[in-house]
């Protein structure tokens, strides 16, 4: 008698035509086994990550609201989960601002103290300031009943594209302050906040789907708000950090 076929991850019972799982979505063939079949596994993975890259972070950076958008419409598979993408992209930032800080034996105190709380500290605060912009975005919307997640959602990308913006920047301003060029940095730097808000309200009008008067309304009291919370958080991590002997 031929034995059932079953699958290797979670044991559920499977029909012969099957090539993934039903339960679990693991492949029914043990692919791992032999050398061509992992090799095989191995750039099929990489390659479905690597166009999961290039089909999330360029509507990331260039179409405001709209992965928040296919996330709701259902379409996610396609793209990297809204909370990878934000941690993924958030590690790379701090990190890269705690290299482009220099030697920290080299540094004089003060900038060894600022260059400890953007690279080990600060990353924690944000995690504290998402679900506060979420929060401010579900006040602003309450009378739309939407639900929480999809502000956490909105959140998470906007915060994952002004990371981006801010290590573009640094690594720009980097090369045209070696090249002495600082005024060039002086442009930069009031276009690159230009560039941020420009891209939230967009990305409002699109999730949101308001009029332009509504949506700019609620685009300032958004600005105003968590521009506030933005200044008291900092304000009271810089006072824990220091009491901690950093």
């Amino acid at each position: 008698m031929k034995s059932e076929k079953r699958c290797l991850n979670c044991d559920s019972p499977l029909d012969e035509k099957f090539k993934f799982c039903p339960e679990c979505g693991q492949e029914t063939e043990d692919t791992a086994s032999s050398i061509g079949g992992f090799i095989k596994h191995f750039l099929n993975d990489y390659f479905t990550f690597d166009s999961k890259i290039i089909r999330s972070f360029t509507p990331l950076l260039f179409k405001p609201g709209f992965l928040t958008e296919e996330f709701f419409e259902g379409r996610r598979v396609r793209y990297i989960p809204p909370l990878r993408m934000y941690i993924f992209v958030s590690v790379v930032f701090f990190l890269v601002l705690s290299l482009l800080g220099g030697s920290h034996e080299a540094m004089p105190d003060e900038d060894r103290f600022w260059n400890d709380f953007f690279g080990s500290f600060l990353p924690k605060v944000f995690f504290v300031l998402l679900p506060m912009f979420a929060l401010i975005l579900f006040g602003l919307y309450a009378r739309r009943k939407i639900s929480y997640v999809k502000h956490f959602v909105f959140s998470l990308h906007f915060h994952a594209f002004l990371f981006i913006l801010i290590l573009v920047y640094l690594l720009i301003s980097e090369v045209f302050e070696k090249l002495e060029l600082i005024i060039v940095n002086q442009i930069l730097s009031p276009l690159i906040g230009l560039s941020f808000l420009g891209y939230l309200f967009i990305a409002m009008k699109r999730t949101y789907d308001q009029t332009w008067g509504k949506t700019l309304l609620k685009f300032f009291l958004l600005c105003l708000a968590y521009g506030g919370i933005l200044f008291i958080v900092i304000s009271f991590s810089l006072l824990i950090f220091q009491s901690q002997g950093n």
